[in-house]
């Protein structure tokens, strides 16, 4: 679990990538003509949202991080 958010975004790079070259390659645009280009498009939409996934996984792994190194501190 320590690496699924760069497992994530590997992913989603991977999805980005098949998208532009879906959409805006001309071997892509022949691959996948008129509602067959919906393909790459929800390749792209789910490379936006794993790239999300993996910072609100990043962010709630630091900030649990930070929270838990100060509860052994008391104050004075």
């Amino acid at each position: 679990m320590r690496y699924l958010p760069f497992c994530l975004l590997i992913i989603a790079f991977a999805g980005f990538g098949f998208a532009y070259w879906g959409l805006e390659t001309p071997d892509g645009r022949r691959a996948y003509d008129e509602m067959a280009g919906i393909i790459p498009m929800a390749a792209g939409l789910a490379g936006a949202v794993l790239v999300v996934v993996a910072a609100a996984i990043s962010l709630w792994r630091w900030i649990s991080a930070r929270n838990t190194s100060h509860r052994g501190k008391e104050r004075t």
